[in-house]
């Protein structure tokens, strides 16, 4: 079917887990990041996505694209309300649960059906009945309940918070899904070659350090929790594309920064 033209901390590497976002238990307090001053709420209403491709994201029903390194963004013309965007290698794909669908958002238009998508991460699809997919369709486990959020973790392994707690998805028919820890916190941000972590506000993992978005200011954490660097910034998500820090508010604004927190243009 051809498409119309047409968004801390449990190091889950050390429970041999992977990295998509949607199941975590909370973490013990000394391994989880010090709480910021100015907390977000634990659900922001866009989702997105950041790779080396650029970013990908869903607010208010419409998807968008902004491909690195000019980060321009560019809406997806879709035929129904999508709920999930996520990059596979250098692809931009939308969730449609409406007609059960996945589409490109930029680029040959291609369509494919798969049910209804409530998450996607780089290497699987979540429908909304707790089967996971992959992007050819084709069964590959499931986890028990809705999808809350999903990720790939560094490690390459996928995450799923469902219900507030973080599992990884089961590996076929007849298996259970692996909780990892329960009462997790409900960001999921990947570590670098490792797995997945868990926050109480967005944030992203370099080998420069942690860093965050509080809601009052964009941080930047040593190794012990300690703030080495901090500038205003408001709500919003935030991700690593080409080794910059980049963040997106809700109204689609996108704005780049070295890891010594110096902003640069997009």
């Amino acid at each position: 079917m051809k498409r119309l033209t047409l968004l801390p901390a449990l190091v889950l590497g050390m429970l041999s887990a992977c990295a998509p976002a949607q199941t975590t238990a909370r973490p013990p307090s000394s391994n989880q990041t010090p709480p910021p001053a100015a907390q977000t709420s634990s659900t922001l209403p866009f989702q997105a996505d950041f790779t080396d491709a650029g970013v990908t994201w869903v607010s208010g029903g419409k998807a968008y694209v902004a491909r690195a390194p000019n980060l321009r963004p560019q809406l997806a013309p879709l035929p129904t309300p999508a709920v999930a965007a996520a990059w596979q290698g250098n692809v931009a794909w939308g969730a449609l649960p409406g007609p059960g669908i996945i589409v490109t958002l930029d680029g040959p238009p291609e369509t494919r059906v798969v049910g209804r998508a409530a998450r996607l991460s780089h290497q699987r699809i979540y429908l909304q009945d707790g089967t996971v997919v992959d992007y050819g369709g084709g069964a590959v486990g499931s986890v028990l309940g809705f999808p809350q959020a999903v990720l790939t973790g560094g490690d390459g392994g996928e995450y799923v918070l469902v219900g507030g707690d973080l599992y990884q998805p089961s590996g076929g028919a007849g298996q259970a899904a692996t909780l990892l820890s329960r009462n997790a916190q409900a960001f999921l941000y990947s570590l670098p070659r490792r797995g997945v972590a868990t926050s109480n506000v967005p944030s992203v993992q370099l080998d420069a350090g942690l860093y965050r978005l509080t809601g009052e200011a964009l941080e930047r954490l040593d190794g012990g929790g300690g703030v080495l660097a901090s500038v205003p910034h408001g709500p919003g998500l935030i991700g690593a594309v080409g080794g910059r820090v980049v963040t997106l508010s809700e109204g689609g604004q996108l704005r780049a920064f070295l890891t010594d927190l110096r902003e640069v243009r997009p």
